[in-house]
């Protein structure tokens, strides 16, 4: 099964936005003043006006994702927030269906469940970018990226931190970007809706958290070494780490450097070497929107990602 592109948004087209984990009380009106002032009328899932913890059942959450990702009167999802959730309803979801209408997914944090669910089994590139709970006017240039994104034009993204690692005029290298929450990627790793085996050669992790010590995220880090998939994928792309500092005897802790020497290590000679980068995207902002499933090429010469229209 080959990859296959979300249909590209236009002005007049409707975004669909629900709940797909936790619930949630943001403004709603302002959501869709936004999205008005960009051209898209909006189509409210009944998860948007749930209370408690969640956005429903996952039996609701469920039936209300797959008619949102098909037969809804929507040509997007927008996820309204993250939280938890997201994992309690992966196996209910018709993945050929979801594949068959190409309708752009969107979200970040707990909905990383649901990309790696979609990109693994629908082969659909979904994006990693802003969602409900960040349209807000301060915002703006978030938002915009975004709205750029999804309507097909091109995108760069810079400048780039640099890289732990790198030489002025090479390039970096490029792979299929997957991944996203760094904590949620954890808890997948092992289920059938992690990276398929096959893919990890060619896969360019891409991991950000937000409220995680180091301590924990050198735990989450542990376990992709001990899996062996440092020593497979081709790089490691890192994104915002918010509130990520620790205690005082954390703060030389560098996520960067001891991840780039766990991919050196026991990695076959038939490889390319691997390679880190910074990518400014996570919980908070700026937050760049990425492709997740598309080819990317990260170049140093320019310390820049480009990122091409990844949609039909």
């Amino acid at each position: 099964m080959n990859w296959i592109e979300p249909k590209r948004l236009a002005s007049g087209m409707t975004i669909g936005i629900m709940a797909p984990a936790s619930a949630s009380d943001e403004d709603l009106h302002k959501i869709e003043e936004i999205c008005a002032s960009k051209g898209y009328k909006v189509f409210w899932g009944d998860s948007v006006h749930r209370k408690g913890l969640y956005g429903g059942t996952p039996e609701e959450q469920a039936t209300e994702f797959q008619y949102m990702m098909t037969t809804a009167p929507c040509d997007a999802v927008l996820a309204l927030r993250g939280g938890y959730g997201t994992m309690r309803y992966l196996e209910q979801l018709d993945y050929t269906a979801i594949r068959k209408y190409r309708k752009a997914f969107i979200g970040y944090s707990d909905c990383t469940a649901l990309h790696m669910a979609i990109n693994r089994y629908s082969q659909l590139i979904t994006y990693h970018g802003p969602m409900g709970v960040d349209f807000k006017p301060e915002r703006k240039a978030d938002i915009d990226a975004l709205f750029n994104t999804l309507e097909g034009k091109l995108q760069v993204i810079e400048p780039l931190p640099e890289p732990p690692r790198g030489a002025i005029g090479t390039d970096l290298g490029d792979g299929v970007l997957r991944g996203g929450n760094m904590t949620m990627l954890s808890m997948i790793l092992g289920t059938p809706y992690f990276l398929e085996d096959e893919s990890w050669e060619d896969t360019l992790l891409f991991i950000e958290d937000v409220g995680e010590a180091p301590y924990k995220l050198d735990r989450m880090l542990q376990q992709f070494r001990l899996s062996g998939l440092l020593s497979r994928i081709k790089g490691l792309v890192i994104g915002t780490f918010t509130n990520c500092e620790g205690d005082e005897d954390e703060v030389d802790y560098d996520l960067g450097y001891e991840a780039l020497r766990y991919m050196e290590e026991n990695r076959n000679s038939e490889l390319p070497e691997p390679f880190v980068c910074y990518v400014p995207t996570g919980h908070g902002s700026p937050h760049q929107t990425l492709p997740l499933g598309a080819t990317i090429s990260f170049r140093y010469i320019s310390n820049t990602i480009i990122v091409h229209p990844y949609t039909k």
